[in-house]
Formats: C-alpha cells, sequence, structure tokens
C-alpha cells in the first residue's frame, strides 16, 4: 500500500521524499531526536520569594538555570552572562541603573518591567527596585549586603511591609536576594548601565545569552552627570525647581520657611506656593519685555522700578526683590502702597531687618492717590509743584517700568490699571480679586433695558451663574481696554484653584501698538450688547477717546494678534 502510494504521486520531489522515508522504515533507522539545552524557567507565575524556602534550597537563583553551551555569533554561556550582570547589580560603586522587560522562551515573568538603581536614604546606600505590572509599580529598598538595617521602608519613609506583594515582613529581602529573584523571573531582554559602559543582554530561544556593549546613549550622561563625575549613588528624593528656596532670608524672616529655612511651613504653603507661581510669571514676563525691547535693562545709574499696589504683608514685594536683585543680579528698587499703617510700619521693620531699606520702601496710603517715592530720581520723573525732585522726595507722576497688584478687591484693580497706564509702565500684572461693581450695573441694565436680548435671560438670572458671568466680563472688558490703550495683553490661569480660587492674571506689555478699527468695533458691540461701561473705561475715558481718535484719523489692519506695531 505504501509503495501505491508512493508511485500515485505526481510531484517527483514529493515522491522521493516519501520513498526515504520508506526506505528507513524497512532498514530499522529513526532520526535522532535534537536536543535542546535545558533550562529552569518556570512556565507558570514564579513562586513568590520566602526566607524559608530559599534556605531549603540552598542554592542562589544563578545556580538554578544549568549552563548551556555558547555558540557561534555572539551569544554566550546564560549562566555565566547571569553572573556578570548579577555583579554590577549587586556592586553600588558600578551600578547606574538597570531595566529588565520582555520574556524569555518558557517563561511567564511575574512583572512587565522592572528598574534597579542605587539609591542614597537616610539609612544609607540602598538597591532599589521598581517592578510594574498592568496597573501599576511597585517600589521596594534592600540593603546590600554588610551593611546594617532596620527593615526595607517604601515611598516616604513608610514601612513597605504589605506594599509588594512579593515580600514578607518575617524575612525582609536584601540586595542580593532581590537580584537572584529578579533573574530568576525569566526576562527576555536585561540592559544594565555603569559609569563606562552599557550591558545589552538578551536570552535566544535556544536558551543562550546574546551580550553587547556600548559606550553611548548612557542614562548618567544624559540624567546623571554628577554621578559619573563623582561616583557617587543618585539621592532618592528629587530637588524641586524653585525660584525661592526655602532658606531665602525674606521667607525664614516673614516665617513662611522654618527657622533654620530646611523646608516651607505646612500652614505657609498656600501662601508661599502664589508667591513662588506669581514671581514665575514675573521673572519670565520681565525677560520677554526686556527681550521683545519693550523695556530697557536696570543698571546701577538707572535700576528696574516695581511697585507693588496694595501690597499687605508684602509678601510679592519682597519676592520680587529676592528674585531679581538678589538672585538674578538686576539693580532694582520697589515700592509697595497699602492703605493700613501697620502693614507699612512691619514691611519697613521686615526691610530693616533684612538690610534692604534703601531699595524697598513702603508708603501708606490708596492705589489710587498715593505719591511715591524711589531713591535714585529719574529725568522721566514729573515734580509736583514747586520743582522739588531731590532724592528722597515725592513725585506724582514717576516714571515706573513694572507694576503688580495681587488680589486687589474689586475696582482697586482697575485703580491700579489706571495708575499703570498714565505712568506708561511697560509691564503690568494684575490678578484680580472680586468683582462686584460690573455685577451690579450688568443686573441693574438687565432690569432696566427693554430691547435686551432674550437669550442672556437664563445667564442672568440665577445669583451664582450672574456672579461668575460677571467675573469673566469684568476681566474680558480689562483686557481689551488694555488693548485698545497700546498693550499686547494675555489672560492666563497662574496657580491651580486648590490654591486660591482667584487664580486669573492679566498680563499686558506696553507695544505702543495702535488698534485697528475692528478692534473699537468688538468693544463697542459688548458695550451695546450687555448695556454697561466698565469702571476701567469710564476712568480712562480720555486716553480711550485720543486713542480712538487716532485709530480712524489712521486706520491700520487688525493683525493676527489684534495690534500692529507703530
Amino acid at each position: 500500500q505504501r509503495r501505491a502510494r508512493v508511485g500515485d504521486t505526481t510531484d517527483p520531489m514529493q515522491a522521493s521524499a516519501l520513498q526515504s522515508i520508506s526506505r528507513c522504515y524497512r532498514l530499522g533507522l529513526r532520526r535522532p531526536a535534537r536536543e535542546f539545552p535545558a533550562r529552569r524557567f518556570q512556565s507558570a507565575r514564579p513562586r513568590r520569594w520566602s526566607g524559608a524556602s530559599a534556605a531549603a534550597d540552598g542554592v542562589t537563583a544563578v545556580e538554578d538555570i544549568p549552563a548551556t553551551k555558547g555558540g557561534k555569533g555572539g551569544k554566550r554561556d546564560l549562566q555565566e552572562a547571569y553572573r556578570e550582570v548579577r555583579e554590577i547589580l549587586t556592586d553600588p560603586s558600578r551600578l547606574v541603573r538597570a531595566v529588565a522587560s520582555g520574556k524569555a522562551k518558557g517563561a511567564d515573568p511575574e512583572w512587565r518591567r522592572l528598574e534597579m538603581r542605587p539609591v542614597a536614604l537616610k539609612g544609607g546606600v540602598k538597591l532599589q527596585a521598581v517592578k510594574y505590572d498592568e496597573r501599576q509599580a511597585f517600589t521596594s529598598n534592600h540593603a546590600y549586603a554588610g551593611a546594617a538595617t532596620a527593615g526595607p521602608r517604601g515611598r516616604r519613609g513608610r514601612r513597605a511591609t504589605g506594599a509588594d506583594p512579593s515580600r514578607t515582613a518575617e524575612a525582609p529581602p536584601d540586595a542580593d536576594r532581590a537580584v537572584d529573584e529578579a533573574l530568576r523571573c525569566g526576562f527576555g531582554n536585561w540592559r544594565v548601565e555603569t559609569a563606562a559602559e552599557v550591558l545589552s543582554l538578551r536570552v535566544t530561544k535556544s536558551g543562550e545569552a546574546v551580550v553587547s556593549r556600548s559606550r553611548s546613549l548612557l542614562a548618567n550622561a544624559k540624567k546623571g552627570g554628577e554621578w559619573a563625575a563623582t561616583n557617587q549613588p543618585l539621592a532618592h528624593d528629587r530637588q524641586k525647581s524653585r525660584l525661592l528656596s526655602p532658606s531665602d532670608p525674606f521667607l525664614v524672616h516673614v516665617g513662611v520657611s522654618t527657622k533654620d529655612g530646611a523646608a516651607i511651613r505646612a500652614n505657609r504653603r498656600d501662601k508661599y506656593k502664589q508667591v513662588e507661581e506669581f514671581l514665575r510669571l514675573v521673572d519670565a514676563a520681565v525677560d520677554a519685555a526686556r527681550t521683545g525691547g519693550h523695556m530697557s535693562h536696570g543698571t546701577s545709574a538707572r535700576p528696574t522700578r516695581l511697585v507693588d499696589l496694595g501690597c499687605g504683608n508684602a509678601y510679592l514685594t519682597f519676592g520680587a526683590y529676592a528674585l531679581l536683585n538678589r538672585t538674578r543680579g538686576q539693580p532694582l528698587e520697589v515700592v509697595g502702597v497699602d492703605v493700613k499703617r501697620q502693614a507699612r510700619e512691619t514691611n519697613r521693620r521686615v526691610a530693616s531687618a533684612l538690610g534692604w531699606e534703601r531699595d524697598c520702601v513702603f508708603v501708606e496710603g490708596t492705589i489710587a492717590g498715593a505719591d511715591l517715592a524711589f531713591p535714585t530720581p529719574r529725568e522721566g520723573d514729573r515734580s509736583p509743584p514747586g520743582g522739588d525732585q531731590s532724592p528722597g522726595k515725592s513725585t506724582s507722576e514717576p516714571d515706573v517700568d513694572v507694576v503688580l497688584a495681587l488680589h486687589a478687591c474689586d475696582t482697586a484693580t482697575d485703580e491700579a490699571l489706571v495708575r499703570a497706564v498714565r505712568w506708561n509702565a511697560p509691564l503690568t500684572l494684575v490678578a484680580p480679586c472680586c468683582h462686584h461693581d460690573l455685577q451690579t450695573r450688568v443686573r441693574d441694565a438687565s432690569g432696566t433695558r427693554s430691547h435686551a436680548p432674550s437669550s442672556l435671560a437664563p445667564t442672568l438670572r440665577h445669583g451664582i451663574l450672574r456672579e461668575r458671568l460677571g467675573d469673566v466680563l469684568t476681566d474680558a472688558f480689562r483686557a481689551h481696554v488694555m488693548r485698545l490703550l497700546g498693550h499686547r495683553v494675555d489672560v492666563v490661569e497662574w496657580i491651580g484653584g486648590e490654591h486660591t480660587p482667584r487664580n486669573t492674571m492679566i498680563r499686558a506689555v506696553r507695544t505702543n501698538a495702535r488698534a485697528a478699527p475692528e478692534l473699537w468695533r468688538e468693544y463697542d458691540e459688548m458695550r451695546e450688547l450687555w448695556g454697561v461701561t466698565p469702571w476701567l473705561a469710564e476712568a480712562l475715558e480720555p486716553e480711550l477717546a485720543s486713542a480712538r481718535e487716532e485709530a480712524m484719523r489712521d486706520p491700520v489692519p487688525v493683525a493676527a494678534d489684534g495690534e500692529v506695531e507703530r
């Protein structure tokens, strides 16, 4: 029958193969089975490590993997390659970072990815292992051999018992055991980075190791240059990027930082965050205004002038001076204005205690009417009647570079904007507070106008919606008026709402741009729609009338940002 089947085939090659197989069966020959090197990778998820089981085994994870014959093409004995990797992982003076991923043939690693690196903790240098499953990461720290330890700790110094399912409280694993457990998992790829090279290990289908080395793309070259220079483990806690360090003298003196300057007080963190984020925008805005040629650089003969209107306890005033003068090295003079005499006296004592009393001046008065006095006079200062312009004397309309106002209530923010416009200040940054004036005007207008669009009724019917709408309209009018008067304006969120609900900032840079007629039509239509004229527009009526006349006499096309430089 077999001969009949062989003879019936129409494919010559198939017929020849069948004849050869038939001949082997007749002679009693069998093809020897191919022998694959044995591997001890577990086909199911590996059991969790326990000290008792390890002691019973009496061997390490590396010894559990039998040796295999090395092959050609860069292949090596797997056990020998694992021993080399183990030597690096257990030596904190050599290891920078190790990453294991993938899976070897026949293995089913418990973790999707594993990372290891030495970290410097309070209890000494530890091996940090981060194991990733499909949803989260488990971090544990392990003492190196010979190091005394009270047990591994997890994140933020808490005991890691129970945080990592693969660990037990009875026998906390040390660095050697953690490494052995990682090598036993059956990962298919290892990348081990040292200060000198990168070692890459790949487990082949035949159970051998392909090892390659490279001197480029080191993690320590990109992320840990200091590690490469000092050969010391990286610190466990990442340093935050801060403009003002907690050790800054003014933060310590006003009680925002602890007495030793080591940290921010817990009950002052919101205030510190507000000042820090506000100053971050001040720093960027000052740099952008100078780069764009809208504000000159300060010199010792002509220091930059900054005014904080409604300074209160002067956190922002002192912070701006500490950042721009002490940190950035820019000549700066600041004046803080507040209506409270107590605030003025307190701020003066703080400035004297810090040695800043010459450059940090505080005056008592309202935002709209306070007279300012700067230590260094300028030719552009306009003197009060009598022409007295001697150093230290008040001037009615000084030359100001930066105007700040943080949380000035209601129309006090508008008063700050009015003074900034009339001072021709190159940079203005205000964070408005409450907005009652326009809310009242909108409510009154909606009740008296018979021609009000019916589509606006739902937005004005409920008090909370009317209040929030008033906030938006007020800041929209403010931004548009400043743009009509030759400013480039941005309205941004300067801090998260969890720190303060009043987190809107109006940033205006004076560019002397002439507004296009289209922008004036937008302004008129917005006033007509809501039936109101904002307080700011009424206060700046002469300036707006002059700007409108110039815009209509010599109209310019509207640019992409709504402005055209003169």
